[in-house]
């Protein structure tokens, strides 16, 4: 059977909105947004030719600090949705951060995405 990666996306988008307003699950939130947010922004960014809102939010912090780099901006972005997701021997076991603002943000930029790809449709399908 055939799945595309859209529709997926979606599903993963709807999921995780549904589970932020049960107000229930924030970890499965980040972990589900993140995936919609991460493959909206590619999506977006080969076949929109859109920029995404991690692209943006790049753009606005390099505007304010000219001493940052693309790449640690990237990283502390994501370093939430990576550590929920991976872990590797040695790192801490435990992680501190505001999980339902961490689930708003990716959620947001999940958002954000989805809307540069469709502009409008009704629909990522392909």
């Amino acid at each position: 059977m055939v799945h595309d990666i859209g529709t997926i996306a979606l599903s993963e988008l709807e999921t995780a909105l549904r589970l932020y307003f049960e107000g229930k699950e924030h970890y499965s939130v980040i972990t589900l947004a993140g995936a919609s947010e991460e493959i909206f922004g590619k999506l977006a960014r080969s076949h929109a030719r859109h920029e995404t809102s991690l692209d943006s939010l790049t753009t606005a912090a390099l505007e304010f600090d000219k001493t940052l780099a693309a790449k640690d901006i990237y990283q502390e972005a994501n370093h939430i949705r990576n550590r929920t997701k991976h872990w590797e021997e040695g790192e801490a076991t435990v992680v501190e951060f505001d999980a339902p603002q961490e689930a708003k943000d990716m959620l947001n930029r999940a958002i954000d995405n989805y809307y540069a790809l469709t502009k409008g449709k009704r629909s990522v399908v392909s």
